[in-house]
């Protein structure tokens, strides 16, 4: 009897240490896989590598966008400039003598994409309107090599420069923004129509007492006579941006 006893209670003993040690069906198991696939690393590389250079040709872009923005800017600052000295009698000073009846405008030169010059015009009410020089004789990417009429010398960097300047004539031209078909230009190059003759400078000038610009090339002693002058500005990627200054006297980005 006593076998017995002792027979049912280790029974009962091992029976109630087995359910107590009895995994649960929810307990967790860890995975056998451990880190990345070779394939699953070159894909990621892949991926990462497609979004860097979106990013990048993105990023180039938007800085060239605002790099030849803020050109277009600065040469109508430039152009303001010189019509806030051509009206506020800005005094002139040369080998000693100052005077009040000066111009002051902004040359272009076919010989040069990369610079552009602001000037006096001595001759005041007058004078001729025209920069009394050239590009590489009165001044050149270093500055003003000649003090006769030139005052300052901006350069265009960043690989930003002159796409093309030119006259618009006073009919025929649908503005700055209109497709080429509907222009009527004399630039330095790609003049539009193609018949129109190119010209190899153009200066833009203010004398007081009226804000309005004097625009003159080498067809204007021709007769040839401009409703405006218009200023064309590259980037590297391609973009353009157009700065527009009115007989009357209004300066515009586009």
């Amino acid at each position: 009897m006593n076998t017995e006893l002792r027979i049912k209670e280790e029974n009962r003993k091992r029976h109630k240490c087995s359910w107590f040690f009895h995994p649960s069906p929810f307990t967790l198991h860890p995975s056998p896989r451990k880190g990345f696939t070779l394939i699953e690393l070159l894909v990621a590389i892949a991926l990462f590598g497609t979004v860097v250079t979106l990013v990048f040709i993105a990023y180039n872009r938007v800085s060239s966008q605002i790099f030849v923005t803020n050109l277009a800017y600065e040469l109508a600052l430039s152009f303001r400039q010189a019509q806030s000295f051509g009206i506020s009698v800005h005094e002139f000073s040369r080998d000693g003598t100052d005077t009040f009846n000066v111009g002051y405008g902004l040359h272009f030169d076919a010989e040069s994409t990369g610079t552009y010059a602001f000037f006096a015009d001595k001759g005041g009410e007058s004078g001729d309107a025209l920069f009394n020089g050239s590009f590489g004789v009165s001044y050149n990417a270093s500055g003003c090599l000649s003090a006769t009429e030139c005052l300052n010398v901006f350069r265009l960097e960043k690989g930003n420069r002159l796409y093309k300047f030119c006259g618009v004539l006073p009919t025929g031209d649908g503005g700055p923004t209109a497709p080429d078909v509907d222009k009527n230009e004399e630039c330095n190059t790609l003049s539009l129509p193609s018949s129109n003759p190119a010209i190899t400078y153009l200066d833009i000038t203010f004398l007081r007492p009226n804000p309005d610009a004097t625009i003159k090339t080498n067809q204007s002693p021709f007769g040839r006579q401009y409703r405006a002058a218009r200023i064309y500005v590259i980037a590297p990627s391609g973009e353009k941006r157009i700065v527009e200054v009115s007989n009357t006297g209004q300066i515009s980005v586009n």
